[in-house]
């Protein structure tokens, strides 16, 4: 845990970005006035004397820490030590975290992978929230995470460089935002506008961030905001809700400036294109979606934590506005507490998407019915050459599945994406938006039939009217469902007429289901009661 000086307190006043080699304004005054306008609450740093990789000393006031708070949990810092591995330096706000919780950040902050040599990369991490044991040592004067679902979201950014001084010759360090909300392309944007600066200039730069942050407008779900970051203006939508779907059709079509950035908050990152993670498996793509959708646990395996935590947050997002049934871990540990509950000889949990890199996991889950190995196949020529130096480590890329697709591809779709694994990364990641696109279409075409049933369960005016405090939905009967879904279809393109009711049979009995059903009640009893 870290304290700070109080004489740091109140001393960073304005801009956003700090001054670190005495940067003189645009003399074009229009310049000038626009960049005040726009970060003129965000603060300024102190002429900085030296490069400290750390939080220590770092304060501020009450009110900061709590407008913090609002975004952050905290920002942290992770080193490897030779006798425990990583660990937690410092972190800011100071934060009350168990043993448990803190092991978990730790080693999930690092690359669990030997393909990592030097240089930099980011990747994000789902833990469980867990109390402290009895007898553990407590910081009392630090609070307990605050979360949403009971999880912390961590985004980590981790740098490998050559250290002659370090008994192992690299330097390890990780910078960590860890945040109650599950907000990927914003923190990724973030944490990769913060961790060059921090490595370059030192713990400052987490000062600055902070306050950036803690000057912020509150996170007010459908909200568009402006944000301004170390320098950067975001231009940000936060979703009505956590199973919102956003559309990249929303955001501003004004072309933003450089130092601008616009982002739907809950999706992925644009940045590296999907469509380089699933080049492996693109006609599987559909029979991946079905399996989302159905609720069916995934292994997901990749080279790098930043491979399948990309991953993870793409395919969860597919499942918008279904709402979450299941678990998420964009990047998975063998230290994770919660290692045995997820990873063990039972059946994997229902609903599971599991990010690994680790090779144990492929012996360790065998036996779940899907696995899905990110990357491209490599060529003879490739094969060839890695066959030289090294055995592959994990899965081939590809897709082992016991599943059998109920809908047909698009293969329009499908000619569309196998070109864009050809092209640049531009056309991939123009390719990358038309595969969310045709996909998050296809979940909403799933709801089509349900929604068009719940329409009869909907208490006429009558019917309601006599006591409209008490008036509900009116029970859903699969029989009734199955006779509307017979005479009206689907908008999905299904093989078969029978394989539409056995995709139905199977999505009535998933635990997202139950969640989506209670969902559409809630919303018809508030609209009934706010006619009474």
């Amino acid at each position: 845990m870290v304290g700070g000086s109080p004489s740091l307190s109140g001393q960073l006043k304005s801009p956003s970005s700090p001054t670190l080699v005495g940067k003189r304004l645009p003399s074009d005054p229009s310049l000038a006035r626009r960049r005040l306008s726009r970060s003129k609450t965000l603060p300024r740093m102190p002429h900085m004397h030296r490069t400290r990789l750390s939080l220590d000393g770092l304060a501020m006031g009450s009110d900061k820490v709590a407008s913090l708070g609002r975004w952050v949990l905290g920002l942290a810092t992770v080193n490897f030590d030779l006798e425990v591995g990583p660990k937690i330096t410092s972190i800011y706000p100071p934060l009350c975290l168990s043993h448990v919780e803190g092991q978990n950040i730790a080693f999930s902050s690092f690359p669990d992978s030997s393909q990592f040599e030097e240089g930099s990369q980011t990747h994000s991490f789902r833990i469980r929230q867990r109390d402290r044991v009895e007898g553990e040592e407590r910081d009392t004067g630090a609070p307990r995470p605050t979360t949403l679902d009971g999880f912390i979201y961590g985004f980590s950014c981790f740098t490998r460089t050559k250290d002659a001084s370090c008994k192992r010759g690299y330097q390890q360090t990780s910078i960590v935002i860890l945040t109650h909300l599950a907000y990927p392309s914003l923190f990724y944007t973030l944490i990769s506008k913060l961790a060059p600066s921090f490595m370059d200039h030192g713990g400052p730069m987490l000062e600055a961030a902070c306050h950036n942050i803690a000057s912020w407008p509150d996170p007010v779900p459908g909200a568009n905001i402006e944000l301004g970051f170390l320098g950067t203006v975001v231009n940000v939508e936060i979703p009505q809700d956590i199973e919102t779907q956003q559309s990249m059709s929303a955001l501003t079509p004004n072309k933003p400036s450089e130092t601008d950035i616009q982002i739907l908050a809950s999706i992925c990152p644009k940045d590296p294109p999907i469509l380089g993670l699933f080049e492996a498996v693109v006609s599987h793509l559909w029979s991946l979606w079905e399996c989302v959708v159905l609720s069916e646990p995934i292994l997901i395996f990749g080279p790098s934590p930043a491979m399948t935590s990309a991953a993870t947050w793409w395919l969860r997002d597919l499942l918008r506005p279904i709402p979450l049934s299941g678990d998420f871990r964009p990047f998975f540990t063998i230290h994770d507490a919660d290692h045995t509950a997820l990873v063990n000889p039972r059946p994997p949990k229902s609903g599971l998407l599991l990010g690994v890199t680790n090779p144990f996991f492929e012996r360790a889950c065998k036996h779940w019915p899907h696995v899905l190995s990110l990357g491209r196949q490599q060529t003879a020529q490739e094969k060839k050459s890695s066959g030289q130096h090294g055995i592959a480590i994990g899965p081939a890329p590809g897709w082992k599945s016991i599943h059998k697709r109920y809908t047909s591809r698009d293969h329009a779709v499908l000619k569309q994406l196998e070109q864009a694994c050809k092209g640049s990364d531009h056309s991939k990641r123009d390719a990358s938006e038309i595969l969310r696109q045709h996909f998050t279409s296809r979940t909403n075409a799933l709801l089509v039939p349900l929604q068009r049933y719940l329409q009869a369960l909907i208490p006429t005016p009558s019917e309601s009217r006599s006591n409209l405090k008490e008036a509900r939905l009116k029970p859903f009967h699969d029989a009734a469902f199955f006779v509307s879904l017979k005479a009206h279809g689907s908008p999905l393109p299904f093989k078969s007429k029978a394989k539409q009711r056995e995709f139905y049979e199977r999505w009535l009995r998933t635990p997202a289901f139950g969640l989506w059903l209670a969902r559409q009640e809630a919303v018809v009893q508030d609209v009934l009661k706010g006619l009474a």
